[in-house]
């Protein structure tokens, strides 16, 4: 994981952020959370705080959690390319499928993204359903409705 410099706050919000990282990668994950939720009342508005927050929830396997902050963190910052992967992989590890298509669709009509491209690029789609980013999406969706109702689950 590497260091953060969070050029447009406050030095204390960067300072918090590797000081975090540095309890994550130590284990303290926990730590780690707790350390960067007290900033929140004094930063509210730094979306990279409610990121590091659901990455290191994400990587705990709190996909709950995780989902709450990455969700802030688009709203605070709705251009970001992180904020919006983390919050896709955390909706999809938590098995909200749909709801991870749509952020990814969300997103890429926000502004173009080599990683979700890849990310469409590798899905197993039939030609037609290749012809856009929209139908690639769309048929990705139909995929989970189909597995879905396969294994008796409401869609």
């Amino acid at each position: 994981m590497t260091k953060t410099t969070c050029s447009k706050s406050d030095p204390r919000v960067a300072e918090a952020i590797n000081h975090a990282i540095d309890l994550n990668s130590k284990g303290h994950i926990e730590l780690a959370v707790q350390h960067l939720s007290a900033l929140i009342a004094e930063f509210p508005t730094v979306a990279s705080i409610r990121g590091y927050i659901a990455l290191f929830l994400f990587n705990s396997g709190r996909f709950g959690e995780a989902i709450e902050h990455g969700r802030k963190a688009v709203l605070l910052a709705p251009k970001s390319e992180k904020a919006s992967l983390m919050l896709h992989a955390a909706l999809w590890s938590a098995g909200k499928r749909i709801e991870a298509l749509d952020e990814v669709k969300r997103f890429l009509a926000l502004r173009p993204s080599e990683e979700y491209s890849k990310m469409i690029n590798e899905w197993e789609l039939g030609e037609d359903d290749a012809k856009s980013i929209e139908s690639a999406i769309e048929a990705a969706k139909r995929a989970v409705r189909e597995d879905n109702q396969k294994k008796g689950w409401l869609t």
